[in-house]
This record gives structure tokens, sequence and C-alpha cells, in this order.
């Protein structure tokens, strides 16, 4: 692709995590063509949604925007809606990806298979990407795999990544991903790996948090909860940095409010994080069978 040096900061930053920066970055280019403008608008965009900001998407991509562009709304829209909003987004996908061009457009591909995971409708997005060789999408194909638990699928498309370029950010970033699936001593190799890359950039809360989970994984619990103190200085409203913050302070049995004073924090941030979802799961089953033995 022709924008791979023009853009390579604004790329990187966005794959490692440093969304902020990778804003920062594309607000300094100046694009020598009408392609790499559109590549940095689709990074710059992509940033602002994994930061939350789905209002600054959606009010500042125009209809005549570059389809790659569209799809980044179409992202936003789906993240921040409702279930109706969602379902209107799933439509429009569906008739974007009926044009054979569509196959052409990476990056509209890229995002539905963002959505397609987010729906868990895991069967519908390798439909459209499992053949396609950016980079991009080989990486979102191994995320996928992950997600359905096939950790061999995942590891021969990172052996793919690396054959095309074993020196990419995200080939590295997929291969760590993998090696935490593996386990066992290949926490370690996923360890090294991330932090690696945070000392060749810069450590973001994903790295952070990425390396946190290794520690986790070994038991190094006084590491992981150092590691995730640094992530929760970058952001204190960081989802994932509190999930795994409080799984790690009730493995070092800290003092119940202090695990409290997390897991409230967590509940009000980001209600329908998956560990908040699981958590309440565990106590209405509590609380049944509480009743249950109650009427015993």
């Amino acid at each position: 692709m022709g924008d791979e040096a023009e853009l390579f900061a604004l790329r990187n930053a966005v794959y490692l995590g440093n969304y902020q920066a990778a804003i920062s970055e594309a607000l300094s280019i100046n694009p020598s063509s009408e392609a790499v403008r559109v590549s940095r608008d689709f990074f710059m965009y992509r940033a602002y949604v994994e930061l939350g900001q789905y209002r600054v998407v959606m009010d500042e991509v125009g209809h005549g925007a570059p389809a790659a562009v569209q799809a980044v709304k179409l992202l936003a829209t789906y993240l921040g809606g409702a279930r109706d909003a969602k379902d209107m987004v799933l439509l429009q996908l569906k008739e974007w990806l009926s044009d054979p061009q569509s196959q052409q457009n990476w990056q509209l591909l890229l995002v539905a298979g963002m959505v397609y995971l987010q729906e868990q409708d895991y069967k519908e997005a390798l439909k459209h990407l499992h053949q396609n060789a950016q980079l991009d999408v080989m990486a979102l194909v191994a995320q996928i795999y992950l997600a359905m638990h096939r950790v061999d699928l995942a590891r021969k498309q990172v052996a793919a990544m690396q054959e095309q370029d074993d020196d990419a950010t995200l080939s590295k970033l997929s291969g760590a991903w993998v090696a935490i699936a593996e386990g066992g001593d290949k926490y370690q190799d996923a360890l090294y790996e991330f932090q690696e890359l945070g000392e060749k950039y810069s450590m973001s809360l994903t790295l952070l948090n990425a390396m946190a989970l290794c520690n986790l994984h070994m038991g190094r619990f006084e590491e992981a909860e150092r590691l995730l103190q640094d992530a929760l200085a970058k952001s204190s409203a960081d989802p994932n940095t509190l999930a795994n913050l409080v799984v790690c302070m009730q493995h070092m049995r800290k003092p119940p409010d202090v695990v409290s004073r997390y897991t409230n924090q967590l509940k009000a941030l980001a209600p329908a994080h998956p560990w908040v979802a699981k958590q309440l799961e565990m106590e209405a089953m509590f609380d049944r069978s509480s009743a249950q033995f109650s009427k015993a």
C-alpha cells in the first residue's frame, strides 16, 4: 500500500492503543494523495471510536465521505447506539457487502468484521474476511478465531501474517495474543513481546494491561498490580484496567472495601462490560440459590 511510510506512526499508534497520540499524529499529516487522505481519516476516526467519542465521528463524517470513512461512522453508530440502531447498522452493512466491489475495500471489510465480532456472529464475519490478505484484516481474523476458542486456527493465521511481514506490529501483537491463549510457558513469550513493543514505541494502556494479564496468569500478582496502577495513572476511567485490577486484588486478598471501590467504579463507568455482566450473572445465581435454601 502506498500510505505505509506516510502513515506508519499513525497506524502504529492505533494498533498499540495510543489513541490520543494517533489523533495528534493524524492532524499533523499533510496527505500526498487522496488515497492517503482517506486512510488517514479512517485511522483517525477509528482512534476516536476507540476512545468512545462516537459523537465526534457521527457529527464530522458527512454523507459525501469515502466508503472507508463512512464505515467508521457506521461502527460509531453501532457501538454508541441502542439495539434498534445496531440492527439498522447490520442492515446497512448487509446492503454494502452485497456489492461485489465491497471485497476491494479492506477498510469496509474490517469494520464489518468488528461489528460481527461484537455480535458474536463469527460465521458471517469469516465469510467476508477469511480470504483477505490485508494485514489489518488478517489480525482481526486471528481475533475471531480466538473468540471461537480455535487457538489452532489463530496460530495458523499468525503464521501467515509472519510470512507476509514478520516485523509488523500487527504480526507481533497477534502472535502475543495467541501465545496467551496457548498458555503455559507461552505467557512469558507474550510478556516479552508486549514489553518490547512498549519499549520500541511507547507504553499504552493496551500494552500495560496485556503485560499485567501475562503476569496474572503466571501468578506474579504484585507485578501485575504495579502495571495496572501505571495504567490507571494514564487513565482512571479505563474499564479494562479496572476489571483487571479487581481480579488482581481478589487474588492478592486485598480488603473487601478496597476491591469494592474499584468494582463500583467499573459498574458505574461501563455497565455493559463483560466482567460486569458476568459478575451480575453470578450474583443473580447466588441470590436464587440463597432463596431456595431459605425456603428449604
